[in-house]
């Protein structure tokens, strides 16, 4: 049977975000760059309060499976800090702007996207995102490729995180695909876990080529390498 479809996780798979998947060691200079940019006061009061949310709300912590938007969390933050939530729009995008400044896209993604747009395969995307970042934020790092993707899934939008199955169902109806039609391709346990729950393959990128056993149906070190598996089927 052929593939009509290849879904990707963003960070780690598509994109490299030159940071660690944990935000939390550079809280401390998020926050000021944030209320630098928004002329609110900062101090180290203001810093342990944001943190205690901050905290709260990191998923590689405290993992969760419903999604929380990102006015819940920085409305937290503002109720601690007393402040006007006058500014929480332009403060939260000064905050994942921070964590944004040095994104690539990966050149193997490239070639595969590429690949895929030539071939006719629809390509989704499907991303967790941190710390309930809106869509019009995160789904500025496919930017510069965006003509190659069919459908822009994450968890703000879909409502629930990786492994939950929702957003795999989504992309099996909107592409209107069998699971054996779809690929899925990510570099954590749960880019694994969640398209097997609903049948569909999944694909593991491990550049560093580690040990990882997450039961994945392919693991590739390469993301061209998935051009192959497409030819073989």
């Amino acid at each position: 049977m052929s593939i009509k479809a290849i879904g990707f996780d963003i960070g780690g798979t598509l994109v490299n975000y030159n940071k660690p998947l944990n935000w939390s060691a550079s809280y401390y200079d998020a926050i000021k760059y944030m209320c630098e940019e928004n002329n609110l006061e900062f101090n180290e009061n203001r810093f342990n309060l944001a943190k205690e949310v901050l905290e709260k709300y990191n998923t590689r912590v405290n993992p969760r499976e419903k999604e929380v938007t990102s006015d819940i969390i920085f409305g937290e933050i503002f109720e601690k800090w007393n402040e006007s939530k006058s500014k929480i729009y332009e403060s939260k995008k000064a905050f994942y702007t921070f964590f944004q400044r040095e994104t690539n896209l990966y050149e193997d993604a490239e070639k595969l996207l590429e690949y895929c747009y030539e071939n006719h395969i629809l390509c989704a995307v499907y991303t967790d995102v941190a710390y309930g970042m809106d869509d019009e934020f995160s789904l500025k790092d496919i930017e510069e490729f965006k003509k190659y993707i069919n459908l822009k899934l994450t968890s703000e939008n879909v409502g629930y995180r990786k492994p939950n199955k929702k957003g795999f169902e989504i992309m099996l109806e909107k592409f209107n695909c069998k699971p054996q039609e779809i690929f899925y391709v990510g570099d954590e346990e749960k880019d694994i876990i969640g398209p097997k729950t609903v049948g569909i393959t999944s694909i593991l990128i491990n550049r560093e080529n580690k040990e990882k056993n997450f039961n994945q149906d392919y693991t590739v070190t390469d993301l061209t390498e998935i051009i192959d598996i497409i030819r073989s089927l």
